[in-house]
């Protein structure tokens, strides 16, 4: 009975998981959002720049057949993928840093790159130092991916967990809109400030980033795993606001202590060793199928794309719907994914992604198309990019963070971060030789294509993704041991011993401990 009522108070209500959390939660949860602001305002911003005259004036060439300029198919995939080895950079080069140093030198540190890249974007005179200055930005995000999920595992509730995740993705959401709202104000300027406006107000998050960051209190668990106790305890002060007695305190220490004791990080063997091997593929599976099921197409693509379909004087304005209605999905998942759970919003979601992409398919096959039937096409873009992110945009990060291993975390965010890095750039390379005359020449015919991978993927996280809402990783860690059957976690109950250990771990957000795990195994009921 005690165990059944430590899992159901998981089961919050959106008013009194904001109960749990404290402002400094808070702030942590906007201030490593932001950092995903400015990838979102340079996926937006790229995605309309390139529509504009001015721009594709200087890098581009004219389209004889419509007499407006446009990037060329080999230009427009290079400017447009290259910039996702500057993730791979930023995700690798990541992880030392973070281990070394501390997770507030790696926020300093992508906050200084995405300085260096922007500036590089603004004074472009050539594509070559425009394609740079992206990849040295998009060194940013990758960095961004890989220390923000650890940062908000070690400090937030699990309560919250799934809440504060999915921030991340309504600022990538909110920087698309805004860049999509500052192309709009400045398409109409005839010279090169049409679209180095824009791209230089990409300044403005890292410098407040970079003027905030003094305040970013350090993990208290790293701090502790490095035996810097009154650092350690300062900290988790700090992430408590003051809430926590003394002896409060000292007991989430020692509940760090003991998590701490008997966890080693484990070597890259461990990742695919029987015990992780199915772990390590839900992580892979959440991470690919956010990439590769048409999101490309929609955000780096779609005001081009609205061009070349006689939407010339409104392919901005209708990029900006498309903004606002993936916003309206991003607060909704905000909202209710710590209620109904990951898995019904991934399947539910994916499988509209599907339908809508298969409506923008279908009228694409018509040779002329009514009025009615091109709007049709332009609603379904918008309620794809919705459905996209109300379902895999934010989930797939809070599996990620919820589903690896302690021992391996690092490394398996790794490993599938960057599997999804280079599924990225294989389907941004490919999409304007999917899309445009001369080659493939698909047009909205490739919403086939990706709507049929909507449909795959959808398939993939029925049978591999468990529901973890609610669970702390210490939880999760005992599920997985004890084999539950993954369709099958949302009604397992843990033994009483287990969810007292995982209350009280849920104190400071971080909780781990390898042989609790193990003596767990044989006790888990499913119900």
């Amino acid at each position: 009975m005690a165990a059944s009522h430590a899992h159901l108070k998981h089961q919050l209500l959106l008013r009194e998981r904001f109960r749990v959390a404290t402002p400094m939660i808070a702030f942590i949860a906007i201030y490593t959002a932001m950092c995903a602001f400015n990838f979102g305002f340079d996926v937006g911003n790229f995605g309309g720049v390139q529509a504009m005259q001015p721009f594709a004036r200087k890098f581009g060439q004219l389209d004889p057949k419509t007499g407006l300029y446009f990037l060329p198919s080999y230009l427009s995939s290079v400017m447009t993928a290259t910039p996702f080895f500057g993730k791979l950079i930023g995700a690798l080069a990541c992880g030392p840093i973070c281990e070394r140093w501390g997770r507030r030198a790696a926020l300093a540190v992508l906050a200084c790159i995405s300085v260096v890249g922007v500036t590089l974007q603004t004074g472009a005179t050539t594509t070559a130092q425009f394609t740079i200055g992206r990849i040295v930005n998009f060194a940013m995000t990758g960095f961004c991916i890989i220390v923000v999920p650890v940062y908000q595992a070690e400090c937030t509730p699990p309560q919250l967990r799934g809440l504060t995740t999915s921030v991340i993705q309504m600022m990538i959401i909110v920087g698309q809109l805004v860049a999509s709202l500052i192309n709009l104000g400045t398409k109409s300027i005839p010279s090169d400030a049409s679209w180095r406006i824009p791209v230089g107000l990409q300044l403005v998050t890292p410098a407040v980033l970079l003027a905030l960051w003094p305040l970013v209190p350090e993990s208290p668990r790293w701090l502790l795993a490095r035996n810097r106790e009154d650092d350690a305890k300062r900290a988790l002060r700090r992430l408590q606001s003051g809430r926590l007695s003394e002896g409060e305190l000292e007991r989430a220490l020692q509940t760090l202590r003991e998590s701490l004791k008997d966890t080693q990080k484990g070597p890259w063997r461990e990742v695919f060793d029987r015990n992780n091997r199915l772990r390590t593929w839900i992580a892979v599976v959440a991470m690919v199928g956010q990439q590769i099921t048409g999101q490309a197409f929609v955000s780096q693509y779609a005001a081009v794309f609205y061009q070349r379909n006689g939407f010339a004087s409104q392919a901005l304005l209708f990029t900006m719907v498309s903004n606002v209605t993936g916003l309206a999905g991003t607060v909704l998942a905000w909202t209710v994914v710590d209620g109904f759970g990951r898995r019904p919003i991934l399947l539910i979601g994916g499988f509209f992604m599907g339908a809508f992409l298969y409506i923008v398919g279908i009228v694409s096959t018509i040779h002329h198309p009514s009025r009615d039937a091109r709007n049709l096409l332009v609603a379904a873009i918008s309620l794809f990019n919705m459905a996209y992110n109300m379902s895999w945009a934010p989930v797939s990060y809070i599996v990620l963070g919820e589903v690896t291993n302690t021992r391996v975390r690092e490394k398996t965010s790794l490993l599938a971060c960057s599997i999804s890095i280079v599924v990225t750039f294989l389907t941004s390379f490919t999409m304007p030789y999917l899309l445009n005359p001369g080659y493939a020449g698909l047009g909205g015919k490739v919403g086939f294509v990706y709507g049929s991978l909507c449909f795959a993927m959808n398939v993939a996280a029925y049978l591999v993704v468990p529901e973890m809402k609610g669970r702390s990783l210490e939880e999760i860690d005992a599920l997985f041991a004890a084999g539950v059957p993954l369709r099958r976690f949302r009604g397992a109950v843990l033994p009483e011993e287990a969810a007292a250990a995982a209350t009280a771990a849920s104190v400071s957000g971080c909780e781990d401990d390898e042989e609790k795990r193990r003596s767990e195994k044989k006790d888990v009921v499913i119900v």
